[in-house]
């Protein structure tokens, strides 16, 4: 008899116990790209270039409010450092990172982690690999010419050119590398509100 009074209890109290919830979707265009509700973890980046993340706390039509919060990773465990709610407004958000983007709590301020594994060949995506290898290229070829005391303009156009282009290469590669989506009309937000 308990058992049927506890289910009849149940039934009845848990269709109250839901109540209106908005879903921050973040699309491209019209196709979805993710969505967040209250306690999921979100990160972006603001206008004037400052990273936040935290856990959503709550989500209106114009804004969405933040628990920011920092994971201390030990031999001992974790510790979790937990601050105030933080609002902002969605015109106050500039950015969002790329889906594998990992940020996080160095240096006093959030960041992306360009050494996490998640950050799939940063180094040879942003170019610095090749802008990196360019430069030692030329630098190792003009040292080795003072050297040997043969530097000539005809012997060194050939070598200094193919690090030259190498160089441009790199910084084609670190212009066109982003690990943001930008907020514009091709990115937005928009509320989906379930009750």
């Amino acid at each position: 008899m308990t058992r049927l009074i506890l289910t009849v209890i149940l039934f009845l109290i848990t269709p109250l116990s839901y109540s209106q919830q908005n879903v921050l979707v973040f699309k491209k265009k019209n196709k979805p790209i993710e969505q967040f509700w209250m306690g999921s973890i979100i990160a972006f980046q603001l206008k004037d270039k400052e990273w936040q993340k935290g856990e959503i706390t709550k989500v209106q039509n114009d804004s969405l409010y933040i628990r920011p919060f920092i994971v201390h990773y030990t031999l001992m465990g974790t510790d979790t450092v937990r601050f105030n709610v933080a609002g902002f407004s969605f015109s106050d958000i500039y950015a969002m990172p790329k889906r594998g983007v990992l940020i996080h709590y160095a240096n006093g301020h959030f960041e992306i982690n360009k050494s996490a594994g998640h950050m799939h060949f940063y180094w040879i995506k942003s170019g610095f690999v090749f802008r990196l290898g360019a430069a030692t290229y030329a630098a190792l070829h003009l040292i080795n010419g003072m050297i040997k005391n043969n530097l000539s303009l005809s012997e060194s156009i050939k070598p200094l050119g193919i690090a030259a282009a190498v160089f441009a290469g790199g910084v084609i590669l670190q212009k066109s590398y982003k690990v943001t989506h930008r907020l514009k009309r091709k990115y937005h937000f928009e509320i989906l509100k379930l009750s």
